[in-house]
């Protein structure tokens, strides 16, 4: 599997790269997968006895997003530039692009390894001056098992008061 190319625009800085280090269940995953397996097994069995397909699609319904996660995770390049954030898959070639490079939230993991998580701004709409959340907002970009974390996000703040 080739490196996706990740193209720099002009004028722009590329402040780090790579791939995640360890990619593992999150604790909230561990959770889910831990407690939600016998009860989802337990009750497609108590609902519809000898349904293996029931059984089945419970069993996907807990464990299917966990994995989803840790594939796409393993697929994963990253580039973080003065200007963007970008997540490439290794395979397909799909890139996912930040445009607005907020400073981002850092959560610490084992071994040095760190999660960054960049939040969108949220849009809101006016409705009886109450400003609610409009629809499809777009999702936050998580950078997981990253190394030094930290460090990375001091990168960003330092470009951020360049500008």
């Amino acid at each position: 599997m080739d490196e996706p190319i990740i193209v720099l625009e002009p004028g722009e800085w590329l402040l780090w790269s790579g791939r995640p280090q360890r990619v593992v269940p999150t604790g909230l995953e561990w959770f889910r997968l831990v407690f939600g397996t016998v009860p989802a097994a337990v009750f497609a069995v108590v609902t519809f006895p000898g349904g293996l397909t029931l059984v089945v699609l419970a069993l996907a319904a807990v464990w299917g997003p966990v994995l989803w996660r840790l594939w796409t995770t393993h697929r994963a390049v990253y580039a973080v530039t003065d200007q963007r954030v970008v997540v490439a898959d290794r395979v397909s070639g799909y890139t996912r692009t930040w445009m607005d490079l907020t400073t981002p939230v850092t959560s610490p993991g084992r071994g040095g390894l760190g999660k960054l998580t960049f939040h969108p701004p949220v849009v809101t709409v006016d409705i009886f001056g109450f400003g609610l959340p409009s629809r499809n907002q777009q999702r936050p970009i998580v950078l997981f098992a990253v190394p030094d974390a930290g460090g990375l996000r001091d990168l960003i703040v330092q470009a951020q008061d360049a500008d």
